[in-house]
């Protein structure tokens, strides 16, 4: 009975554990297409160097996640 009492105990933290990770875990870093207005935001918000590149990174991935949902709709 203490031995199924540890290993319930055990599996309920590691359970609470991975719960908290995916509770917490942040979608739009897998994909950069979910929120595209994140590299658009951080263009306007940038130093002024660093303005022009974050600028041109934020057209570059608008470009491509547009060209990847032309594909899924084909």
């Amino acid at each position: 009975m203490n031995h199924a009492l540890r290993l319930i105990s055990l599996l309920l933290i590691v359970g609470i554990g991975v719960l908290a990770y995916f509770l917490t875990r942040d979608p739009s870093q897998d994909d950069p297409c979910l929120v595209p207005q994140n590299d658009i935001s951080a263009a306007i918000l940038g130093e002024d160097g660093d303005q022009d590149a974050l600028a041109n990174r934020a057209m570059l991935q608008r470009k491509l996640c547009n060209k990847q949902r032309e594909a899924q709709t084909r």
